[in-house]
């Protein structure tokens, strides 16, 4: 009997199927049909960490009160192997998104919104929940210029204005210095459309490895990097304004601003990076990085020309 089976065994779940789920991503991830406890089949998903990248069992521990709102986690172990177990929400955001007509990506973006300005409305009393404060560095900057360099070499179309771009985003808006404008709350740190459900009619997250204490706008402009259409960027950036204005936190429009342009950049830059890794891995043809590529260094380009015109 395997851990996992053991495992549920122990939780009076009786395992009738399992499967792998493949993908570029931390741990290896089964997805499960089962029997529990009181006779009901359930579709369940069980992921072993990988051992350095326990931060998310590390979460459940210190402040589940505070998150078991945002997500189907139903146990965590915390012996070798690391592993969490939660309901299965089926397939994520992402998948299918593209296909959506305009009016039912801003509908759906909107549900989005408005579960993330729940999270972000929770206590964020440091000395409660035992978060981390997340702070801007040249880390992503770094890993996209070699991943930048590394794609160079073997292809001849890369352009050598791109690592340039990235460069002067960062050196000309004082990436080094960058503190954050808008209050510091509780951030997910990782909701890209891959890392959000729609399920029973609810929003739920996956994921919260990076979950920090930080500007809400760091949860938003992660949000924008599965969305390739500067209108939709827009349309989230001034929705979520208008949320935040609706529930009365105290952000002025010149801190909002600042905020969402630097989260922007720094994390085009980042899933810039992740993007040119899974085409390493295979995950992505070479037509499409070709095209996610023009895209985010355009957008990085376009954010910092707007942010320079702000700071004259």
């Amino acid at each position: 009997m395997t851990y996992l089976e053991e495992r549920l065994a122990e939780r009076n779940v009786k395992v009738l199927k399992k499967e792998v789920i493949n993908g570029a991503h931390a741990g290896r991830i089964y997805r499960i049909n089962a029997i529990d406890k009181e006779n009901q089949n359930v579709n369940l998903v069980y992921k072993e960490v990988e051992t350095d990248r326990s931060n998310e069992l590390d979460l459940y521990s210190t402040s589940s009160n505070l998150i078991q709102q945002f997500n189907k986690v139903i146990a965590v172990w915390g012996s070798s192997p690391k592993a969490i177990l939660m309901y299965d929400l089926n397939s994520p955001i992402k998948k299918g998104f593209e296909l959506l007509s305009e009016l039912d990506k801003k509908n759906l973006i909107e549900s989005i919104l408005n579960r993330l300005a729940a999270l972000h409305s929770l206590s964020n009393d440091k000395n409660s929940n035992g978060l981390p404060t997340h702070r801007i560095t040249y880390e992503w900057h770094g890993w996209c210029i070699d991943q930048m360099n590394r794609l160079g070499a073997q292809h001849h179309w890369i352009q050598t204005d791109w690592i340039k771009i990235i460069t002067n985003a960062y050196e000309q808006l004082d990436f080094k210095n960058f503190e954050p404008q808008c209050p510091q709350v509780i951030t997910h740190g990782d909701p890209h459309l891959e890392n959000i459900f729609l399920n029973d009619g609810q929003i739920w997250l996956i994921d919260w490895e990076w979950a920090a204490l930080s500007s809400p706008l760091r949860d938003i402009t992660i949000m924008c990097q599965d969305i390739y259409d500067t209108r939709l960027i827009q349309f989230v950036k001034e929705s979520y304004q208008e949320l935040l204005n609706n529930d009365n936190l105290n952000i002025s429009s010149q801190a909002y601003q600042r905020d969402f342009n630097y989260y922007y950049i720094d994390h085009t830059t980042m899933m810039l990076a992740w993007e040119i890794e899974k085409y390493f891995q295979d995950y992505t043809s070479e037509e499409k990085i070709k095209e996610i590529i023009e895209f985010k260094i355009g957008e990085i380009k376009r954010v910092t020309s707007e942010e320079l015109e702000l700071l004259r």
